[in-house]
């Protein structure tokens, strides 16, 4: 795996639910906040405030707060409705792409910018990756089912930074 490039991944997931809807999960607020995050706030260039309906644009700010007891801000970089949501996410890039595929919607979401001097770099390109699967797995659930795999009443439990990662202890 020498030649593996930890500065980025792929996730591609696919809906059986029409492009726009699926854009729209992640594009507005409350798409966003039926999945994926707790409470998000989206701010226009000029200081307005976006409903939670309203289709996010290029140069809109955004301040996320999870489930748990973490949240960050960023910028979304490019957004192209129906087609494309990019954003900033830390010192890093998640471009989402939408497609029409076959009475499906595909999404490919692509994160990049993952530390590649960090000797940590495989836990922060691991750890991305398998929360972004926990997520759009989620999104899955919720267009399926309408069930949110979230739980709200123990977000200790299974926190999105640490999904599929648990500190050793020395308890027996």
């Amino acid at each position: 795996m020498s030649s593996y490039d930890w500065s980025q991944f792929h996730v591609h997931m696919y809906y059986l639910a029409p492009l726009e809807d699926v854009f729209r999960r992640f594009a507005t607020a409350s798409g966003l906040e039926s999945f994926y995050i707790g409470s998000a706030e989206h701010t226009a260039p000029d200081g307005t405030r976006r409903g939670r309906d309203e289709l996010v644009q290029s140069g809109d700010a955004y301040q996320w707060q999870y489930v748990h007891d973490f949240g960050h801000g960023g910028t979304f970089i490019d957004v192209e409705p129906f087609r494309l949501v990019r954003f900033t996410f830390g010192d890093m890039t998640v471009s989402v792409r939408f497609k029409q595929v076959e009475g499906a919607t595909e999404v490919d979401l692509h994160q990049t910018g993952c530390a590649t001097e960090d000797p940590d770099r495989a836990w922060q390109h691991m750890n991305c990756r398998s929360c972004w699967v926990y997520f759009l797995t989620n999104l899955r659930s919720v267009f399926a089912t309408g069930v949110d795999l979230r739980d709200r009443d123990h977000p200790e439990w299974n926190d999105s930074v640490s999904i599929g990662w648990k500190a050793a202890t020395n308890a027996g």
